[in-house]
């Protein structure tokens, strides 16, 4: 059976990030690194970027990408994780439903090696937390700072520098896991923060 335009795109896309090592992408990019790829797939379509971008469209509203601008940019939501980047899982205990019963919730937090390096050269190495003073240097003299995807990637969050915030142990672990109003307000704040300085 030939594949579809809507599973080459789909793959496509998959590949083009991660040999970028990143999720996040212009069209113009996309189709400038695609180029040959996309004309030979069908020779008889006699426009092929057209179909490209419809398919990448039917993407969108299923979900698999989202728009992160209005100037062509995507930002790949599945897989959870690409090849380039960092994973760290955490597991949390919510709460029993019924004796012998748990629910738990898995986070799966995907990040750019790009959009890392990126924040940290705009927010710098220290908490981003205008109280926080838990900054430490590590053995090599070098502050050690997370970065934290301010609004999640699992609730809609950008894995993008506007997302991202530099922040200690202490503050990252506070705005996964404090209390919801306490985790509301750590996440209007770190928005407001990075808004101002980018």
């Amino acid at each position: 059976m030939a594949e579809t335009w809507k599973d080459f795109t789909h793959k496509l896309v998959v590949d083009f990030c991660n040999e970028r090592g990143s999720r996040t992408f212009t069209l113009q990019d996309f189709q400038k690194a695609n180029d040959r790829k996309i004309r030979s797939f069908s020779e008889k379509n006699n426009h092929p970027f057209d179909k490209v971008r419809q398919q990448l469209q039917f993407l969108e509203h299923k979900g698999i990408l989202t728009f992160v601008d209005n100037k062509g940019t995507y930002t790949l939501r599945e897989p959870e994780i690409l090849l380039n980047e960092l994973s760290e899982e955490k597991v949390e205990f919510i709460h029993e439903k019924e004796p012998d019963k748990r629910e738990y919730i898995r986070e799966t937090f995907a990040r750019d090696r790009g959009w890392v390096k990126e924040a940290k050269e705009k927010f710098g190495s220290y908490c981003l937390h205008p109280k926080c003073a838990n900054t430490f240097n590590k053995q090599d003299g070098l502050p050690y700072i997370e970065v934290h995807h301010i609004v999640p990637l699992f609730e809609g969050g950008e894995d993008a520098v506007w997302n991202l915030a530099v922040v200690c142990a202490h503050h990252h672990k506070m705005a996964h896991f404090a209390d919801y109003d306490t985790q509301k307000r750590l996440q209007d704040l770190f928005l407001e923060i990075v808004e101002r300085r980018l």
